[in-house]
């Protein structure tokens, strides 16, 4: 079942529920609301003064009859007009709760145990619905002021085929109105679904063409137009990785030819030459071993950068200074320039030792490599804060924002050895610290490559 469909079922049958609600809502408000007039009214006619004044509970009704008739004849409407209103019927009882009043052309209503106290004692009204010859009735049973009780009822019939009436167009409005609904569910689960629509059939073409350059166009604000946005900028993304893995297939090739050339010409040299001299041999050699560092130090970063294994590195609580002061030490020893090392008001974080080490050896080693032969490079420690300051040709505002990416070289660095990967690593390690690390311009010429972590 697609989506389309079970969103306009669960629409359907959402308000199928809510229109059955109001119409049992509907049903009862309307029953009771009828209850309450029939029940207003049977109070009301209990207490007309032409019934409370039209009979004497110790003696027989004014028509002479014990059951208020002339000479054994019916009670006719003139005698006892309250009796014979046409909407309602109504008897009384005297005080031991025998019928004393009636008309013999209307049914008797029945006294149970409650009318009769009524009428003996007196109380408040009492309201039951009753049955007479298979005919709802709804009576009330109400006290005289000289005692006994008067008894007035009123059919239900017509109450009931206006509940019936009532609740025949309110289903038939039920069933309009779920069908209509779930055709309106049916064009909104078009409309909504479409965007879903759109981005599978994209995600298809993409798996089936490999063509991350497709968009989807984007008409609505709502979450499912933040979604195709969403994958729009997915596949930017994804074609921007691509772009980058080509360029870096692209440099990682020229930077292992490079060296794999230089070691293929000493070994073919060495064997060659088999008689040279072991000055020229030791130097062939020493070529050869830097090309292998070289190639060694390409592979490391592929592999480091690819892995990530740094993140399994437990945090330690460690100073910044003595560890940058250590790494310094290290890049003095293969730099030929002058690599200053300044700390201030130390600071301790929460850091991977490791992790931190290779990145601000990464950032000392690009700014000796970009330097001026026999250039300054100055190493400054603040607080959480790693300052790297060189004195090279500096890099281009508009190339600062994609030093960080991965697989990204600056045109003007694509002449030096390297990969590129070096600013991807720095700031792979800065992120997963919760850091940040920029590049920006040295006032008098040059970098500043600044590297904070948050305090411990």
């Amino acid at each position: 079942m697609s989506l389309r469909i079970r969103l306009a079922l669960v629409v359907a049958v959402t308000f199928a529920i809510v229109v059955v609600g109001c119409v049992y809502a509907a049903h009862v408000s309307a029953s009771r609301e009828l209850r309450a007039q029939t029940d207003r009214f049977l109070l009301q006619r209990a207490s007309d003064p032409r019934v409370l004044g039209g009979h004497d509970a110790h003696g027989p009704g004014p028509g002479g009859g014990p059951d208020g008739s002339q000479d054994g004849r019916p009670l006719f409407e003139g005698t006892i007009p309250a009796l014979v209103e046409p909407d309602a019927i109504a008897q009384y009882l005297s005080a031991d709760g025998t019928v004393t009043q009636s008309v013999s052309s209307q049914p008797q209503l029945p006294v149970n145990a409650h009318d009769k106290a009524i009428a003996a004692n007196g109380g408040a009204a009492n309201l039951r619905d009753v049955s007479i010859n298979g005919t709802p009735y709804r009576m009330v049973t109400a006290p005289l002021p000289n005692g006994g009780a008067v008894q007035v009822a009123r059919s239900l019939q017509e109450t009931n085929n206006v509940l019936g009436t009532l609740d025949v167009r309110l289903l038939i409005i039920a069933v309009i109105g779920t069908i209509l609904a779930a055709g309106l569910a049916w064009l909104i689960a078009r409309s909504t679904v479409r965007p879903v629509e759109q981005l599978t059939g994209a995600a298809e073409r993409v798996a089936a063409t490999q063509d991350l350059r497709h968009r989807i166009d984007i008409e609505r604000n709502d979450e499912l137009g933040r979604l195709a946005s969403s994958f729009n900028t997915m596949l930017v993304a994804l074609g921007s990785s691509r772009e980058q893995q080509q360029r870096l297939v692209m440099d990682a090739s020229h930077e292992l030819r490079t060296p794999l050339t230089a070691l293929r010409t000493n070994i073919e040299m060495l064997q060659r030459a088999p008689g040279i001299d072991d000055a020229e041999r030791a130097a062939v050699l020493a070529a050869a071993n830097t090309e292998l560092a070289e190639l060694g130090d390409l592979v490391g970063e592929l592999v480091d950068l690819a892995t990530d294994a740094r993140a399994e590195e437990p945090l330690q609580l460690v100073e910044l200074a003595p560890l940058v002061e250590r790494v310094v030490e290290r890049a003095r020893r293969r730099y030929d320039g002058t690599i200053t090392f300044t700390s201030y008001q130390p600071v301790e974080v929460n850091a991977r030792v490791s992790a931190i080490d290779r990145a601000v050896t990464n950032l000392l080693d690009n700014a000796c490599k970009f330097s001026p032969a026999g250039g300054l490079v100055e190493v400054e420690v603040d607080r959480t804060r790693i300052e790297v300051r060189d004195r090279g040709p500096g890099i281009d505002e508009s190339e600062r924002a994609h030093v960080f990416d991965r697989f990204y070289r600056a045109p003007e660095a694509r002449t030096t050895p390297g990969s590129g990967l070096g600013l991807a690593i720095v700031k792979q390690i800065v992120d997963l610290h919760g850091g940040t690390v920029a590049l920006a311009a040295r006032d008098g010429g040059g970098t500043v490559a600044r590297l904070e972590l948050p305090p411990a």
